[in-house]
């Protein structure tokens, strides 16, 4: 039968994994935040001030004007009913 020894106490294991989850955790995000700002952001303000330039803005669809018409639509559709 073998022998028990005492183990030894587990400490600083908590304090290690909180570093070490910060420490990933702010790594990703900032990573993932870096490739946003320059692939994402920066080629939308491109395609903006190529719209601002081109004057093709006016193309895009106007929301407050689409609602309105959808709002429309259902009314006499429910008036239909």
């Amino acid at each position: 039968m073998p022998t028990c020894t005492p183990l030894k106490p587990i400490t600083g294991q908590l304090k290690r994994r909180v570093a070490r989850d910060l420490v990933i955790g702010l790594g990703a995000g900032w990573g993932v935040a870096t490739v946003y700002w320059h692939y994402f952001e920066k080629r939308m303000k491109r395609v903006d001030d190529y719209y601002a330039k081109y004057g093709r803005a006016s193309e895009r669809v106007d929301v407050d004007a689409f609602n309105a018409a959808q709002a429309r639509l259902m009314v006499q559709q429910e008036e239909e009913d």
